[in-house]
């Protein structure tokens, strides 16, 4: 049972839900047709195929998300991953980016049968993608474009990270809010790469020098990046339950799990 009386929908109901209110989106998603949790459907011109069972899983776990969880299909639907004409790889190596995602990426790709994106695996279920920034988009970068370039994914990540580092001392200067125990930094500069700057280990030594206690860090959603130290209890509890609402409610949410830095090296941070 689901709300006290509202009984758990089966998953043949829960897709029939789901076909409902993408009807709601039909100035870009067209149902073509539905084979029990399987839905094909056509996205900006192209056909689509999409389990539904991880979703409904989402679902049973938490049936009172059930809005958030349609609303990730949605989002799963229309993310876009475009496909790009192979370039030069020496036009593009400026505007080459690495990119925070949900590890359920991988598995939206492999639905959608598109070239394997290039990634590493990171920490609390993210991983680091790689992206060509656009005017008004990101294009993943594929494994084909990694064979067509000649290069490996580590000199991908290398440049990436540098052009994030020089990227961010051009356009997005950090925050510093408050004294002592109450001091925060925080980017939130909404260029896309925030939560990224997670990456940006000398950046964040400098700030664990600035701060009482150990440094902690959240990145709730693409967009937002915010560190404190944990010598007050209370404060890092307050910050970390608003961290866990804005991972959910928020664009391009992330994960509500908090990092530090431990040895010039981010690992998870356990709440005491």
């Amino acid at each position: 049972m689901r709300n006290g009386d509202t009984p758990l929908m089966e998953a043949d109901q829960f897709a029939a839900y789901v076909e409902r209110r993408l009807s709601l989106h039909d100035d870009v998603i067209n149902v073509r047709e539905r084979r029990g949790s399987v839905l094909i459907v056509r996205v900006r011109g192209r056909d689509v195929t999409i389990n539904l069972d991880r979703f409904y899983h989402a679902y049973v776990q938490n049936p009172e998300r059930l809005d958030t969880v349609v609303q990730t299909v949605v989002s799963a639907l229309t993310h876009d991953i475009p496909a790009r004409d192979q370039r030069d790889f020496a036009s593009l190596r400026d505007r080459i980016f690495p990119m925070l995602k949900p590890i359920d990426l991988v598995a939206f790709v492999r639905e959608r049968n598109l070239p394997m994106i290039v990634y590493r695996p990171f920490l609390a279920d993210l991983i680091i993608t790689y992206v060509v920034d656009e005017p008004q988009s990101v294009a993943y970068i594929n494994e084909h474009h990694l064979k067509q370039w000649g290069v490996s994914e580590r000199e991908i990540h290398k440049l990436a990270l540098r052009n994030l580092r020089r990227r961010t001392d051009e356009r997005a200067r950090y925050l510093m809010i408050g004294e002592g125990e109450q001091r925060l930094f925080i980017f939130n500069s909404n260029d896309g790469y925030d939560a990224t700057r997670l990456l940006l280990t000398d950046i964040l030594a400098d700030w664990a020098k600035r701060v009482c206690g150990q440094l902690v860090i959240g990145v709730p959603n693409r967009d937002f990046l915010i560190a404190l130290g944990d010598a007050n209890p209370d404060i890092l509890r307050s910050v970390a339950a608003q961290i866990q609402v804005d991972s959910i409610q928020r664009d391009h949410g992330l994960t509500d799990r908090l990092f530090t830095l431990v040895g010039g090296q981010i690992r998870e941070y356990e709440m005491a």
